[in-house]
C-alpha cells in the first residue's frame, strides 16, 4: 500500500525505527481530546496542517492560554475556549497534527534551531547532508551545531534512509531539528521535496561540480537566510518551492535609507525596516507555502525590460539535444518574464539588447552545452523524462545562469514566432522521442 506523505504518516514511519524514536517529538492527529491531553501535559504546543506550512502555537501562562498564529494572537481563559477558537478561526484544512514544543523557553537563546537538507542523486545512491539552514538566530546556535554535528548528521541520514524506502521518488528531504541545552536533540518535523520542487532541483544542479557555477546562490527562506541574503546581495528574489507561471515570486530590494522595496507583479511599495519587511513576507508568503530565497540575477535587458531564454532539450536516440530557443521579454514594470510582452529569436534578442557585443555563436554553443548537461542530471533524479524546458538567464556581460527546468514545458510560445521552423523542429523531435526506448 502506498504510504501517505503527510506529517502524521512520516512520524509513524520514523517512530517505528528504534534508533530514531527517542529523538522524535510525539505527534498526534488533532482532535478535541488530543488538544486537552497536550494542554494538560505541556506548557507549549504547536498545531500544524498534515500537509504544507502554517503553524499555531499555544502557550500556558498563569493558568491562561495564549494562542499565537499569523492570523491572530489572543488569550483564552480555559481549554474549551481554546478549542472553539481553533476550529472556528484557525483551522481551515481537513486534518491537522498536534505536538509539544520540546525546548525550554527559559533557555531559548541557547537553542539551535535549523533545517537540515539531505539529498541523493538517485534512488540507487546514498544520501548526503548538503545544506544546513538556520531558522532563527541564537547566541550559541552555530557553535552548538558544530559540537554536535556528527550526531545530527547521523540522525538526519537515518531519517532520510527510512523515509526514502517508503518514498522512492523523493530524493530531497528537509529535517527540522532543535537542540536545546536542557532537553537535547529533537526532530520536530520532516518535509519531502519531490523532483518538481525548486529546492530539490537546485540541489540536483549544485551537486554536479561543472554545473554549480551556473546556478545562483539559493537557500531555504527563513528569517536568518532572509537577512543574510539581503545583507550580501541587496536585491533578492523569493520563490515558492512548488509553483508555476511566476505566481508568488517576489523581489525585495534594500535601499540606501535602510528601507526595503517589495516588488510583486507590477506592484511596488516600501517598508520601513528589515523586521517589518520580514514580517510582511512571512505573513503573506512563507505562512502559505515553503519558499526558497535567491540572489537577484542582473539579467540583460531590451528597453530596460529584463529578458531570459527558454531552451527546449529533448532526448533523441538516447542523447539529450537542444532543439529550440526563444527569448521572453518581460512586460513593462515586471521583473520576471512570465508576463512576457514579446517573444524573439535568440539572435534578434541579442541584437536589440544591451549585450549586442556578444558573439551569438559562442553564446549559443555554451547554452546548449550547459542545458544538455543539466538535462542529464535531472534525468538521474527523475528517470523517464524526455523533454525539459530550461529558463536560462543571460547578463549583459554574457554570463549564463540556470534559473530552473520544467518537465512539462509550454511549447505554444514557439508557435508564436514568425519563423515556424523552430516550432516544427521541436515537434519533429518530439515524434522521434516516442520511438526512443
Amino acid at each position: 500500500m502506498k504510504a501517505s506523505s503527510g506529517r502524521l504518516s512520516q512520524y509513524l514511519l520514523l517512530n517505528s525505527e528504534e534508533n530514531l524514536s527517542n529523538y522524535l517529538v510525539e505527534t498526534e492527529l488533532f482532535s478535541e481530546a488530543s488538544l486537552y491531553d497536550c494542554l494538560k501535559k505541556y506548557k507549549t504546543i504547536v498545531i500544524k496542517p498534515v500537509f504544507g506550512p502554517g503553524e499555531t502555537y499555544i502557550y500556558t501562562e498563569n493558568n491562561m492560554f495564549r494562542i499565537v498564529s499569523m492570523m491572530d494572537s489572543i488569550t483564552c481563559p480555559d481549554k474549551e475556549a481554546v478549542y472553539q477558537h481553533l476550529v472556528h478561526k484557525e483551522i481551515n484544512q481537513k486534518y491537522y497534527v498536534i505536538k509539544p514544543i520540546k525546548m525550554n523557553r527559559r533557555y531559548s537563546q541557547n537553542n539551535c534551531h535549523f533545517f537540515v537538507t539531505v539529498h541523493r542523486k538517485s534512488t540507487l545512491l546514498d544520501w548526503h547532508l548538503i545544506v544546513t539552514t538556520e531558522k532563527n538566530n541564537s547566541i550559541r546556535g552555530r557553535g552548538i551545531y558544530r559540537y554536535f554535528r556528527q550526531k545530527i548528521v547521523n540522525l538526519s541520514l537515518l531519517v532520510a534512509k527510512k523515509l526514502g524506502e517508503s518514498f522512492p521518488t523523493c530524493n530531497t528531504i528537509v529535517i527540522e531539528i532543535v537542540y536545546d541545552m536542557k532537553e537535547g536533540i529533537w526532530i520536530h518535523d520532516t518535509m519531502l521535496h519531490l523532483s518538481s520542487s525548486k529546492w530539490s532541483q537546485h540541489l540536483v544542479f549544485i551537486t554536479n561540480r561543472p554545473l554549480e557555477s551556473y546556478v545562483p546562490h539559493t537557500d531555504l527562506c527563513t528569517k536568518v537566510s532572509f537577512k543574510s541574503f539581503l545583507s550580501r546581495y541587496n536585491e533578492v528574489i523569493i520563490k515558492p518551492c512548488y509553483g508555476q507561471e511566476g505566481l508568488g515570486i517576489v523581489q525585495i530590494t534594500s535601499n540606501y535609507d535602510h528601507s526595503y522595496e517589495i516588488h510583486s507583479g507590477i506592484r511596488k511599495f516600501r517598508l520601513a525596516n528589515l523586521e517589518e519587511t520580514y514580517h510582511f513576507i512571512k505573513e503573506n508568503y512563507l505562512y502559505k507555502k515553503d519558499y526558497v530565497i535567491q540572489e537577484r540575477l542582473p539579467l540583460a535587458t531590451i528597453n530596460d525590460c529584463p529578458i531570459d531564454c527558454r531552451v527546449i532539450v529533448q532526448k533523441i536516440d538516447s542523447t539529450w539535444r537542444s532543439t529550440g530557443k526563444i527569448v521572453k521579454v518581460a512586460g513593462e514594470g515586471f521583473f520576471i518574464t512570465n508576463a512576457a510582452q514579446d517573444l524573439l529569436s535568440l539572435e534578434t534578442a541579442i541584437q536589440n539588447s544591451n549585450m549586442s557585443h556578444i558573439n551569438i555563436n559562442l553564446l549559443e554553443d555554451e547554452i546548449d552545452e550547459i542545458c544538455t548537461s543539466a538535462a542529464k542530471q535531472m534525468e538521474e533524479n527523475r528517470s523517464g523524462i524526455k523533454i525539459i524546458g530550461f529558463d536560462i538567464g543571460i547578463t549583459d556581460l554574457g554570463d549564463i545562469w540556470i534559473i530552473e527546468g520544467n518537465h512539462t514545458p509550454d511549447l505554444s510560445m514557439f508557435y508564436m514566432l514568425e519563423d515556424k521552423s523552430i516550432y516544427m523542429n521541436i515537434l519533429k523531435s518530439k515524434r522521434n522521442m516516442t520511438t526512443d526506448s
